[in-house]
């Protein structure tokens, strides 16, 4: 009896699926560590088991019967393997500058006594590859080391994107444990794989030089790399990883190589793997990471620096494997290939009805590969129409290395002896492998030492009581580290009404020699402190304050009708910040003291002319004496020498001046101590008609 044509795939849909859900499942299942060992289980099932039977899929009505050969149950498979060597080169910043690759399709003959034959294989998402044909052919693989393994080399094309998403945060401030939290780390992460990269310049229109006090809020940042001197700095490291490919990766290894001036590192938190430290690396590994799933490893440690050298971070070094590919995900999409086999039919005629025939269809797996029979059409002599046997993949399981697949029987009718036309089709079950051996290597930044000194002086330290007096203050402050300074805030304390602060016009401000005008709203004067807010630096027209500039303000402090004995004792402070923000640098440099002193000048002139020599000849001698309890500063001296009268001799050179309408000597006493008298002589000579009570006169 003849059998209705099951429906059977195309002809152009043959061959292993690699897209079909139930096939691509098994083919998984085929897989494993068994094959490492060259072969694969295939059936759950006691070995001893004689037979398995086969059911037709949509009727449910026996097929035939697969017959173990002396109970094996295994095979080989077919090995298709996409090998992929992928080494990353990025940046702190997770820019890559340089991604190798090196691809290779291998179609792998494992056994070592059948031949496989006609083997047909069709890629998919070649786009990203230079592979120019879906479609490959082989004509033939051996057995020998030389001819059991086609293999072809493929590249990349295009801009190819690393599939392992991987960055390092670092962090100098104190509460870096909270702000390289994962949440926002992953939003970092995942931003650095789209961003364009494309930069904005910021427009400058400002004519003049001018800091403003209003430089907005400092942009936040997830990193900071300013250390201090001479300070056992803690600076806090993140590592976050996240993998895009298609399935999960394994072996995953990161390796930190810390400087031997970070000491004292501890782990402060991993979400995935484990860690170990060997001299000066940190080890973290993790056995299987899934796509999507953001791992982190957080840990800190120590540094201390005594010059303004900048320190390197240390290099990151990762390796992982991954089963899917790296080339844009190529896959193998269809796979047929034939090995060695064997098909009868066997027809028998009945002892009790002759010219009936029982008839049976027998399959033999003669290789020792894992086959499938995927297609088995038995027709009738007269009538092509009528199938005797028909199976497709569904119909039959995979048949293990020696296996054969008996048909049901069927019975035919004739006097002469049968001849069925056949068509048998099968194909050695592959096992596809992606293999991806990737590295990433992270290059590292460095960490700017962060420092100044300040130093202030005032132009005179007493000012008299119950009188206005301007004190003139000069500030300096000197970058003398590594860091640039993106924020400068000058304190100064203690203001009372005796000792005001200055108003915003009345400071001064250079930077590195050359005055800089300064905005009103920099300037702040609250209660009793003056501060001067220089902000966000980076985006003012001078720039930060950069390595060995100086800054240098100058101000008067007005000294209004202070007591006796009052005092102007005041504290300055300097603060400064790096961009982005890192610890804040603190200096607070001696301040001198202001003394209100209750002083009162008094002082001496005197004037005694002496005959001296021939008539006419005088000595004048001129006195001043300091009688009071304080210096005296710029006193004057003049004498008036009479028209009738030559000057000279004198025992300091005075100024000739005509201030009162004759010649008049003029001398500078700089300064005159305490008790301190001094005397000035000169001499003179009279002329003509003269008089000596002229000289008599004093001024």
């Amino acid at each position: 009896m003849a059998r209705k044509d099951k429906k059977k795939k195309k002809d152009s849909e043959k061959g292993w699926d690699a897209e079909d859900a139930d096939e691509a499942k098994e083919a998984e299942a085929l897989k494993g560590t068994q094959l490492d060992e060259g072969r694969v289980d295939l059936y759950d099932k006691d070995k001893t088991t004689p037979g398995i039977q086969t059911y037709d899929e949509d009727t449910g009505e026996l097929e035939g019967t697969i017959l173990l050969k002396d109970g094996n149950q295994e095979g080989l498979l077919a090995l298709v393997k996409i090998i992929e060597e992928v080494n990353v080169d990025q940046d702190h910043e997770a820019n890559i500058s340089n991604i190798g690759f090196v691809g290779k399709l291998n179609v792998e003959n494992p056994s070592t006594i059948d031949r496989m034959w006609d083997i047909d294989i069709t890629l998919s998402n070649i786009e990203s590859t230079n592979i120019k044909d879906p479609q490959i052919k082989i004509r033939e693989l051996g057995v020998e080391e030389d001819d059991n393994i086609d293999s072809r080399d493929f590249e990349i094309s295009g801009e190819p994107k690393s599939l392992l998403l991987i960055k390092e945060y670092i962090n100098t401030l104190p509460d870096a444990d909270n702000i390289l939290n994962i949440s926002d780390l992953e939003k970092d992460l995942l931003s650095e794989g789209s961003e364009s990269g494309e930069s904005t310049e910021v427009s400058d229109d400002t004519e003049d030089d001018e800091i403003s006090g209003d430089g907005g809020e400092v942009e936040a940042s997830l990193e900071s790399y300013a250390i201090s001197i001479d300070k056992d700095n803690i600076v806090t490291f993140a590592i976050a990883l996240q993998s895009k490919f298609d399935n999960p990766i394994t072996n995953v290894k990161v390796i930190k190589n810390l400087p031997e001036d970070f000491t004292s590192t501890m782990v402060v938190d991993t979400s995935i793997g484990l860690t170990e430290t060997e001299g000066n690396q940190l080890i973290w590994t993790i056995d299987e990471l899934e796509p999507e799933i953001t791992a982190l490893l957080k840990f800190t440690s120590n540094i201390m620096v005594s010059d303004i050298e900048t320190r390197k971070t240390g290099t990151i070094e990762v390796s992982y494997e991954a089963t899917s590919s790296f080339a844009g995900g190529l896959g193998i999409e269809k796979f047929d290939a034939y090995t060695q086999n064997g098909f009868h039919v066997d027809t028998i005629e009945k002892d009790n009805a002759p010219g009936v025939w029982d008839c049976q269809l027998v399959f033999e797996n003669t290789s020792e590969f894992i086959v499938e029979l995927f297609n088995a059409d038995v027709y009738s002599p007269e009538d092509e129409t009528k199938k005797y046997i028909d199976i497709d993949p569904n119909d039959v399981p995979k048949l293990p290395a020696g296996a054969k697949w008996i048909s049901k029987k069927w019975q035919y009718e004739s006097e002469d002896f049968p001849s069925f036309r056949k068509r048998l089709e099968f194909r050695v079950v592959p096992d596809f492998q992606t293999l991806v051996n990737g590295t990433v290597a992270i290059s590292d930044v460095e960490l700017a030492i962060a420092s100044m000194i300040g130093e202030m002086s005032y132009d005179i330290t007493q000012v008299p009581t119950f009188t206005e007096k301007d004190i003139i203050a000069t500030l300096s402050l000197t970058n003398n580290g590594a860091a640039a300074l993106n924020e400068i805030i000058i304190l100064q304390q203690n203001f009372s009404d005796e000792y005001q602060p200055p108003t915003a016009e009345e400071i001064t401000l250079k930077l590195d020699g050359g005055e800089v005008d300064l905005a009103a709203e920099a300037v702040i004067i609250e209660e009793d402190v003056l501060k001067i807010e220089l902000k966000n630096l980076k985006d003012s027209s001078t720039g930060m304050f950069e390595k060995d500039s100086t800054l240098e303000v100058t101000y008067p402090i007005h000294s209004i009708n202070p007591a006796r004995d009052s005092t102007f004792e005041s504290e300055i402070v300097y603060l400064g910040n790096t961009y982005p923000i890192s610890q804040e640098l603190e200096v607070r440099p001696e301040v001198p003291v202001i003394e209100a002193l209750h002083l009162r000048r008094k002082f001496r002139i005197g004037k005694k002319v002496l005959p001296i020599g021939a008539l006419g000849q005088y000595q004048i001698v001129l006195s001043i004496e300091n009688i009071g309890d304080m210096a005296l500063q710029n006193l004057i001296l003049m004498d008036k020498v009479p028209d009738s009268f030559e000057y000279g001799e004198y025992s300091l050179t005075p100024e000739i001046t005509d201030e009162v309408g004759s010649d008049t000597l003029k001398w500078t006493v700089e300064s005159l101590e305490e008790g301190e008298k001094l005397e000035i002589t000169y001499e003179i000579t009279g002329t003509g008609e003269y008089s000596p009570s002229d000289a008599q006169l004093a001024l």
